[in-house]
């Protein structure tokens, strides 16, 4: 993703707020109303290749997708947070037990980011903790520009996630996904909403994570991987 001033990060970041900023060149990556379709955060990695192990999305009607791991079964209810207003429709079936760490890490990064994003980049005390390289010093100056201009988000968010697939030396991996930020709104500092209705839509992306020195898979880039309405959460 192409990097402006006061642009948030990352292809859900950058929408999760680029509404309150105006359309300059939408996160993520893509062409919406005028505005750029290059979205990408380099880290500390390179994308997982197309070789490797994957995991391929599956859901039941009632949204619920399991994968195996040693701790029992992850579905896609037990990654959700009502709370925050986050949903997982969808994980992919058959994930080994590396696999299903990196989803969950995935997730953790994930609704940190959308926990700043509602919380108007107050708190950016987890950042470093699920993401590295360059991801993560844009998202906290991203999070410092919201903060400044008194702005935040308000979900729901819906994510369908439909691969995880792992790069041939294991030393990076693909999360693939779909965001239907089409209920998300964003206010300014005195609540009045001021969602540009371009944002309003489902994304098709993906993640790159890679290994943490705890044992932990961080976030090290982001990029849209479609038009807008390509994908659905569910």
């Amino acid at each position: 993703m192409t990097r402006v001033e006061s642009r948030p990060v990352n292809r859900v970041g950058a929408r999760r707020w680029t509404a309150v900023l105006g359309c300059l060149l939408l996160a993520g990556s893509l062409t919406l109303s005028g505005c750029s379709s290059s979205n990408s955060r380099s880290g500390e990695k390179s994308a997982a290749s197309g070789a490797g192990t994957t995991g391929h999305s599956t859901s039941s009607p009632s949204g619920v997708a399991t994968a195996s791991s040693s701790a029992g079964p992850v579905t896609a209810a037990s990654l959700s947070d009502a709370q925050l207003g986050y949903t997982i429709t969808a994980i992919p079936a058959g994930l080994d037990v590396t696999q299903v760490k990196i989803l969950q890490d995935f997730v953790a990064y994930d609704q940190m980011s959308w926990r700043l994003w509602v919380g108007g980049g107050q708190d950016v005390s987890k950042v470093p903790t699920v993401t590295t390289g360059n991801l993560q010093q844009q998202l906290t100056d991203d999070a410092t520009n919201m903060q400044n201009k008194g702005e935040r988000a308000k979900t729901p968010v819906r994510v369908a996630v439909s691969e995880v697939a792992m790069s041939a030396d294991g030393q990076s991996a693909t999360v693939s996904y779909c965001v239907d930020m089409t209920q998300v709104t964003f206010v300014d500092a005195q609540g009045k909403d001021v969602t540009d209705p371009t944002n309003k839509a489902q994304i098709p992306a993906r993640n790159t994570m890679v290994p943490g020195s705890d044992g932990r898979w961080l976030a090290s880039e982001e990029e849209e991987t479609g038009e807008p309405n390509t994908c659905s959460a569910g």
